[in-house]
């Protein structure tokens, strides 16, 4: 295995067995660039292949920041809806890009079954998108899509902060998902919203980022004949 990696025991929160699980050491979460939606690219290895914990005996899987946290209420969808159909299989130990989106999307089908908020889908479609982004596979435009449209819902309806995301930095995901995936007066409109706001200003690197990129979508409106305001 790389030396980058190394595996750890936990107990699975919903069968309750012993499960090894593999992370990232720190020193291999050296960033080396980002992308305007915010993928991270890293040094040597991609650490996101290593951001889903699977249970090997019961199928669930969760970002590993959240698998230990279940709520107790959710536990018996997952052992009928997933548990009982489950062929038994290790993820642990290095993967690939296959692997990863494999368990990746595992985690979106247990938030699924659980009726998850619209915030923790928004997060892990996204992450599958970057995934297909690595594979140069064109489905990433659909979780593009599927992210957009689960982070709008989650600012009209969840309270922030959305775990980590405040609501600016979701405004931004939202416009520039919608840049990406070609709803340019969307873009514009989340864009404008976000370098108009007063809020907002408290965040100088996201501010000088949502300019960079609402110039860009006016651009690319104005190249496909649309009408923009100055």
């Amino acid at each position: 295995m790389n030396d980058l990696l190394y595996n750890k025991k936990v107990i699975c929160p919903v069968c309750n067995r012993e499960i090894e699980v593999t992370k990232v050491k720190t020193k291999g979460c050296r960033v080396k660039s980002r992308d305007t939606d915010l993928c991270v690219y890293y040094e040597g290895i991609n650490v996101l292949f290593y951001d889903v914990w699977v249970c090997e005996h019961c199928g669930y899987a969760a970002l590993q920041d959240k698998f230990e946290s279940i709520f107790t209420r959710d536990i018996p969808v997952i052992r009928e809806k997933i548990s009982s159909h489950w062929t038994r299989r290790s993820f642990s130990g290095e993967r690939d890009v296959e692997r990863a989106l494999e368990a990746f999307k595992l985690a979106l089908l247990n938030l699924q079954v659980r009726k998850a908020k619209s915030s923790e889908m928004a997060k892990v479609c996204l992450r599958i998108a970057w995934l297909y982004r690595a594979k140069e596979d064109k489905k990433e435009i659909d979780f593009l899509t599927f992210a957009a449209e689960s982070y709008n819902d989650a600012y009209q309806k969840e309270r922030f902060p959305l775990d980590k995301l405040d609501e600016y930095t979701c405004m931004y995901i939202i416009a520039e998902l919608y840049r990406r995936i070609g709803k340019l007066n969307e873009s514009v409109l989340w864009f404008s919203r976000i370098v108009s706001s007063s809020g907002a200003r408290s965040n100088p690197k996201l501010i000088d980022m949502a300019r960079d990129q609402y110039q860009l979508a006016k651009d690319q409106l104005a190249a496909n004949d649309g009408t923009v305001e100055a």
